[in-house]
């Protein structure tokens, strides 16, 4: 009787404890966001540049923050909690950026849907974009804006695939884009990437039955992972 009456009592604590598990509150609005410079929004890859959202509170510990990727266009979203407070912080070499000081974190007070601006200084910009399709030669160019000074450029590059999330990474692969490291501040960089040896078919590499394709441009300094860009441009080719 005392072994049966034991167990009856650990499977009411195991039942009252998973219950209060289950009353915590999922959260019930998005924190949303976009990274700017200037008020002018910043393309970077899709989800490779992150940011810790922490709710103030707790220890900040590795197991107290939640990862916030950043979306091709600059933008950003994360489920939190309405009303509640939130800091957004940066991460050192982690973006085409200069890196953050602690006045750089971001306190959102009382959050209840408003979008949150996440500033940064660049060390270039790639102003007066533009995009192009001949037949199906892309011909692409931007202007090389220097931000902040002391950075090399490793390259820029024109960047072609077949859905609007285009990058150095997604693209049609060895014949989808054209990459160039004689770069300086102050030039106007054209480049042009010619489908013509592709066929038509579903695989990632090919062309998309639906004649466009996604092409933008991008810039890589020295010693750092996450490019700059500029936004897609939508372009029909001829089948």
């Amino acid at each position: 009787m005392k072994k049966i009456y034991y167990l009856l009592s650990l499977l009411l604590v195991v039942c009252f404890t998973s219950c209060e598990l289950d009353n915590y509150e999922a959260p019930n609005i998005n924190l949303v966001g976009k990274v700017v410079y200037n008020g002018r929004q910043i393309y970077v890859r899709n989800n490779q540049v992150t940011f810790r959202l922490y709710e103030p509170g707790w220890e900040l510990s590795s197991s107290t923050y939640m990862d916030v990727q950043v979306a091709q266009d600059g933008t950003f979203s994360a489920g939190v909690y309405a009303g509640k407070t939130y800091k957004l912080i940066r991460q050192n070499n982690l973006g085409p950026w200069v890196n953050p000081t602690v006045n750089d974190t971001i306190t959102v007070n009382n959050y209840h849907g408003e979008v949150i601006e996440m500033p940064v200084t660049p060390y270039y910009l790639l102003d007066d974009a533009t995009a192009n399709c001949n037949g199906r030669l892309v011909t692409a160019s931007c202007k090389i804006t220097e931000v902040t000074p002391g950075q090399n450029i490793e390259k820029v590059g024109l960047y072609v695939g077949r859905n609007i999330i285009v990058d150095d990474t997604r693209n049609l692969g060895e014949g989808g884009y054209k990459e160039t490291n004689a770069v300086q501040a102050g030039q106007t960089v054209s480049l042009q990437v010619d489908l013509s040896g592709l066929s038509i078919n579903s695989t990632n590499t090919s062309l998309p039955q639906t004649g466009f394709v996604y092409a933008r441009m991008g810039l890589k300094v020295t010693g750092i992972d996450a490019m700059i860009f500029t936004e897609p441009f939508k372009l029909a080719f001829s089948e």
